[in-house]
């Protein structure tokens, strides 16, 4: 019941693991404003206070603010190792896939290999999450809901929400499945540092991704139960409590994240799962374009001064660097990770990007005409609009950087980072989106090969299980059933009823069980259309089109509105489009900056008034009828809309029915999350 979260922190966090058992020793949730290298004794010298948390006892401390001190917080010192500042065997790690934006890991990795580019940040394969969820998407929330005249619960939006990393460190080998490790070791730092209570005490209510597949479904239920130990659980689709934060049960949800932007259409409360589209273009993407732009503003104005400014560096430097001895950067990914961190920053208050009005065209996105032969024709060379020369001439916005330079960002500049979100087909912000989509399939087609020859073997006591599993999966009448989702619900029969609860080997291995069989379940859940019905016409199983993860698009976010909603039944498409929901970070965009004016109401709807104005104009071309209306919740709740949408339902009286007990996980097993939580 609660109407705002009481706490965020980022998936993406620094962890040190222990040289000779390769075990996670310390977890920091804050290193983007200081070096990590003294919490692990490889740095000099004393500094300030970081959040970390005991990965053994789970004893989270409270996370220090910029110059201050944590509570419990351990000093930190600015070394300096061959030219960086010293961020000892620390490395950068999240829960979340990029390509998927699922909590999962689709094979074993080496931490060895590290990335540099702004562009490529990968840890268990999962985009940056530098954004905090008030801006950026990203992000976990975590509160208490009291449902009047019932049993008190507890919201969590998962992960999933968000994502992100890059994975850069001198220990050996990740172990696989480690990514429901974090995810765990997440969920306890919620309880502990926002909650102050005993996960066995309250129900938990989790928020995931409306494209979840079944068996990580199954394994995210087996983790509640059996690691936190809660009560009873609900799993409720983003998408439909998006819907419920807007007092709505039918509507298309347009969720703009860190890692990407999905779109859902939800009828009566149901998602609509043939007409998910994915689009690689987030905030992630924009910050991006930001970085470029303040690096390009600060090394003009680098080169037009008179007095040099002191730096040798020709980028904007983050806040660590401004005060480190002698400028030093810290090694990648923790230099790209906190130069992003403060773009972050630069956006939410509107002075990176901001969304302009409904026919604005950049000059990079304008089309030239062509003749017969391809060639430009010159005297039909496109010119810019009226309106994209009233903002050509608009006042600048100015920029204070962490060292102290102002910088003045033209409003042309503003707009044209957020194009990349509307431009149409032709320009360069749709070569970037189809840049970004590419890369996405290439990512997800490694994975599902990597996972289909990690499917094929056995890991130990799995191999035992395998003949009386397929005898089960065979023998149902149901042909819908997966055999890896019937080996996978098996094992976890056996593993329950062959060892005490509370057993201490039991926790060690509990969230590592059944990997490479949850890789092979998944598999069909991640594969394209077209393979899934050429398999299916082969085998036994029926096709999981339905089930799918959403179709990845190029297309702007106008046209996968519209592509959604034309994918659903025609009864449907009305009252879709006159309900399309926008909710996310990345909506959280406005007009003008708010260091220059305040945000007022119109200001803030600019983002849905410009998503509306272009999605009729491609509706009303062949349904001139057909109203389209865009409902978003304001500024300050956008952001976490699914959250407030899970605290709504959290409060209704008759909630208590719906719950996942204990017992019913006991008497059913995992499978049960699939028939109650639809």
């Amino acid at each position: 019941g609660e109407s705002y979260p009481r706490s965020y922190f980022r998936t993406t966090t620094a962890i040190h693991r222990n040289t000779t058992s390769n075990d996670i020793v310390k977890r920091s949730y804050d290193f983007f404003t200081r070096p990590l290298g003294s919490l692990d004794g490889s740095g000099n010298g004393s500094g300030n206070a970081s959040a970390t948390t005991n990965a053994n006892d789970n004893d989270a401390t409270a996370e220090g603010g910029g110059g201050g001190s944590a509570s419990g917080g351990v000093g930190v010192g600015v070394g300096v190792s061959s030219g960086f500042c010293d961020d000892g065997n620390w490395e950068v790690c999240n829960p979340i896939d990029q390509s998927t934006g699922l909590i999962y890991e689709g094979r074993k990795f080496s931490s060895s290999s590290a990335s540099s580019s702004s562009s490529s940040h990968n840890s268990n394969n999962g985009s940056n999450d530098t954004s905090s969820a008030a801006g950026g998407g990203g992000g976990a929330a975590a509160a208490n809901a009291s449902p009047s005249k019932s049993t008190s619960s507890t919201t969590i939006s998962s992960p999933q929400h968000e994502a992100a990393a890059t994975s850069s460190s001198s220990s050996p080998t990740t172990p696989t499945g480690e990514c429901y490790i974090h995810f765990l070791n997440h969920l306890r730092h919620g309880y502990n540092t926002a909650l102050s209570s005993t996960p066995s005490n309250t129900p938990l209510l989790l928020i995931e991704r409306s494209y979840n597949p079944p068996p990580i479904r199954q394994k995210l239920l087996e983790i509640v139960f059996e690691e936190l130990g809660v009560p009873a659980t609900f799993f409720a689709r983003d998408a439909v409590c998006a819907c419920y934060a807007v007092g709505r049960s039918t509507g298309t949800v347009v969720d703009i994240g860190h890692h990407g932007t999905v779109v859902t259409p939800v009828y009566e409360g149901y998602v609509e799962t043939k007409g998910i589209f994915r689009s690689p273009v987030g905030t992630g993407m924009v910050d991006e374009l930001i970085l470029q732009n303040l690096d390009g503003l600060y090394k003009t104005k680098r080169s037009r001064s008179r007095n040099k400014l002191n730096s040798k560096y020709e980028y904007v430097m983050p806040l660590y660097q401004t005060r480190s001895q002698r400028n030093m950067p810290r090694r990648e990914p923790f230099h790209t990770l906190a130069r992003l961190d403060m773009v972050r920053q630069c956006r939410e208050d509107g002075s990176g990007a901001g969304v302009a009005s409904f026919g604005y065209v950049s000059l990079h996105d304008l089309v030239p005409e062509v003749d017969e032969n391809g060639d430009e024709v010159e005297e039909d060379k496109p010119e810019p609009s009226d309106i994209y020369q009233q903002y050509a001439i608009a006042p600048k916005t100015p920029y204070k950087l962490p060292d102290g330079t102002m910088v003045d960002i033209p409003q042309v500049k503003r707009f044209d980072v957020s194009e990349l979100m509307f431009a149409k087909a032709g320009g360069r912000s749709a070569a970037l989106r189809e840049e970004a989509v590419r890369k996405k399939r290439d990512q997800l087609a490694s994975i599902i090969g990597k996972s289909t020859s990690a499917g094929s073997g056995d890991d130990g006591e799995e191999s035992s299980t395998n003949a009386s599993a397929n005898a089960n999966a065979n023998s149902n009448t149901n042909v819908n059933i997966n055999p890896m989702i019937a080996q996978m619900e098996e094992m976890t029969k056996r593993k329950r009823g062959g060892s005490s609860r509370n057993s201490p080997s039991k926790k060690q291995q509990t969230a590592y069980i059944s990997n490479e069989k949850l890789i092979a379940a998944c598999t069909p859940y991640l594969q394209p259309q077209q393979q899934q019905q050429q398999q299916s016409s082969q085998s036994t199983p029926a096709s999981t089109a339905s089930c799918m993860i959403g179709e990845l698009s190029a297309s702007s976010i106008p046209a996968m509105i519209c592509d959604s909603v034309f994918r659903c039944d025609r009864d449907q498409q009305a009252q879709l489009l006159a309900n399309a929901i926008l909710c996310g970070g990345g909506a959280c965009l406005s007009t003008s900056a708010s260091s220059s004016s305040s945000v007022d109401y119109k200001d803030g709807n600019a983002m849905p008034e410009r998503i509306r104005e272009e999605v009729e104009a491609i509706v009303h071309a062949h349904t001139p009828n057909w109203r389209v209306k865009v409902l978003s919740p304001g500024l300050s709740e956008r952001a976490v809309c699914s959250w407030l949408g899970g605290s709504i339902l959290g409060s209704l009286g008759s909630f208590h029915e719906m719950w996942i007990t204990k017992a019913e996980y006991e008497e059913h097993g995992t499978s049960i999350v699939n028939r109650k939580c639809p």
